[in-house]
């Protein structure tokens, strides 16, 4: 019996040792390395042939929405991975959806200074003699993007008889201000979401972790946030003949209730046309 337990354990050891101890390596430690080493997974190949339905979509992100927030992590917030990349050449930024005009460096880093009127008194006697400077804000980019316009085709492949979402850019937005006056979301630029050469955001994405709420140990990278649609999000505009967003269209330009009812009724639209066309 002794001689079975002796076997046992000169069997068992080597394996016991080669064991890995979770505290050795914990995964906050060597997660940024495995991210670092990830790579883009390309899209699978889709036949122009194949394609029976296309929609062109634009929606809206908001960090400041509950499911958005892990965006804003403050280890890595999504709107400074991209303004860095911009920063360091690792991303075109692009003047409109056209994704043909690129904008130059120096508008970049213009866009987005604010210009603040500042009333100062000159006598201390005299409350009406006062003299008006300008003082210009520097653009903090985690306190001022708080929302992403996104542009996607919902195209269906007859082949497969699936639907597929390939979003097109993303445009980081802030709230352009000039003096007082709030002149509302502006695109700060247009960036190419995924493209042939390595200049896109999925290149980008791959390599920075968001913050996986459910569970640390599961590695979730911005590129899965978007390939995997965890983000909450709005419609804004439908492609149409007259090239118009939903606010901007004559029943719903006074009433942003009716808006938001009209963006959730062209949401089920889409998801209604996929199983329709199941059917069929």
């Amino acid at each position: 019996m002794k001689n079975f337990f002796l076997l046992v354990g000169v069997i068992t050891m080597p394996t016991l040792c080669l064991c890995q101890n979770f505290y050795d390596n914990p995964p906050v430690l060597t997660s940024l390395n495995k991210t670092r080493e990830r790579k883009v997974v390309p899209w699978p190949y889709l036949r122009e042939a194949d394609v029976f339905v296309v929609k062109k979509v634009e929606r809206i992100i908001d960090v400041r929405e509950k499911q958005n927030q892990p965006m804003a992590f403050p280890a890595n917030p999504f709107s400074k991975v991209l303004y860095d990349a911009v920063q360091n050449n690792t991303l075109t930024p692009y003047e409109n959806d056209s994704l043909t005009s690129v904008m130059s460096m120096n508008k970049f880093l213009s866009i987005g200074l604010d210009t603040e009127v500042l009333t100062i008194p000159m006598d201390p006697d005299d409350p009406s003699y006062t003299r008006d400077t300008f003082v210009v804000n520097p653009f903090y980019v985690t306190d001022r993007v708080k929302k992403f316009r996104v542009v996607e085709l919902w195209i269906y492949d007859k082949t497969r008889s699936q639907y597929f979402v390939r979003i097109i850019s993303i445009a980081p937005q802030y709230e352009l201000k000039i003096g007082s006056v709030n002149l509302g979301w502006q695109d700060l630029c247009v960036l190419k979401y995924y493209s042939k050469d390595d200049k896109d955001i999925r290149h980008v994405n791959i390599n920075y972790d968001v913050f996986n709420r459910q569970n640390n140990m599961v590695e979730l990278t911005f590129d899965d946030w978007f390939e995997q649609r965890l983000f909450s999000s709005y419609i804004t505009k439908v492609s149409n003949m007259h090239d118009l967003s939903i606010r901007d269209q004559t029943e719903f330009k006074d009433n942003g209730v009716e808006a938001l009812l009209e963006a959730e009724r062209k949401q089920r639209e889409l998801i209604e046309r996929e199983e329709n066309l199941y059917e069929d």
